[in-house]
């Protein structure tokens, strides 16, 4: 039987180099993920998807059969989005899968149990996150309207030690403070789904051999907010919980800020196509 050719753009990342350990398990794929570092790993491929010339060429060569987007820059997402996407889009074959990984940040009024048909909201460009999520609505924008054949995950925040060892940066700073001695502050009011690096890595490669065309909102049943999903982390790690602070974010400073107080996606459709069990933190 001939092997599938997967293309995974970002498997170095925190998320990417999680898939790419998943995959590699796969004997019914033939593999490619890209790095754009030079230190990285000697397997994955060296692409700038922003180098329009070298990318294309890549593209030609590879031919895949699916292409999973896993790149994620805070500083460089309109750039990624606005060159690499954009030469990705007019070069794929259209029987070619794409798999196109997005954030709850799209959601930019923060009202909470955001269901797949809900349109995105940009984020206020005073938010910090502006740039990536405003950027991943224009990317999930152009693959509706250029590529039929795709399916957009849109995930919360990711937590969790991935296959080589990496945690997330928010998991890593609270233990590091804690080590320390010192307290953290958590805000009691700002509402997410949290999901851990494992479940996703399952869902994209099921994903990928899946049937399934859309939008999809993958993470745990229930949303929690970052105070109480911390203080459950510190108890997982063996850390003294008790430094970790509950804070309350007013409507007016969440508004000065631009910072949506819920954005927690509605999942029911991914537990019931997914078998991924989603794990509590």
């Amino acid at each position: 039987m001939k092997k599938r050719r997967v293309l995974l753009l970002g498997a170095s990342g925190y998320l990417g180099s999680q898939i790419y350990q998943e995959l590699l398990r796969d004997n019914a794929i033939d593999l490619m993920g890209t790095c754009f570092a030079a230190q990285a790993v000697h397997q994955l491929l060296r692409v700038d998807v922003t180098d329009t010339p070298s990318f294309s060429a890549i593209l030609q060569e590879l031919a895949p059969h699916v292409v999973i987007w896993a790149l994620m820059s805070a500083t460089d997402e309109r750039e990624l989005i606005e060159k690499g996407l954009d030469v990705l889009l007019s070069q794929l074959p259209e029987k070619s899968k794409f798999i196109f990984i997005s954030t709850d940040g799209i959601f930019g009024r923060g009202t909470g149990s955001y269901r797949e048909q809900d349109h995105p909201e940009p984020l206020e460009e005073r938010n910090q996150l502006a740039a990536y999520s405003n950027a991943k609505i224009r990317g999930e924008a152009r693959i509706r309207e250029r590529h039929p054949n795709h399916v957009i995950v849109r995930v919360g925040p990711i937590y969790g030690r991935n296959a080589v060892g990496k945690w997330d940066k928010r998991v890593a700073s609270m233990y590091a403070e804690l080590e320390a001695g010192r307290e953290v502050s958590r805000s009691g009011n700002l509402h997410k789904t949290f999901v851990h690096v494992e479940d996703v890595g399952k869902a994209i490669h099921e994903l990928l051999h899946s049937s399934y065309l859309g939008t999809l909102h993958l993470g745990p049943a229930k949303k929690e907010s970052y105070y109480s999903f911390y203080k459950k982390m510190a108890l997982t790690l063996g850390l003294n919980a008790d430094g970790v602070k509950e804070a309350l974010l007013t409507e007016v400073e969440a508004l000065e800020r631009g910072i949506p107080l819920d954005t927690s996606l509605c999942t029911k459709k991914a537990h019931e196509l997914l078998q991924t069990r989603f794990r509590q933190a």
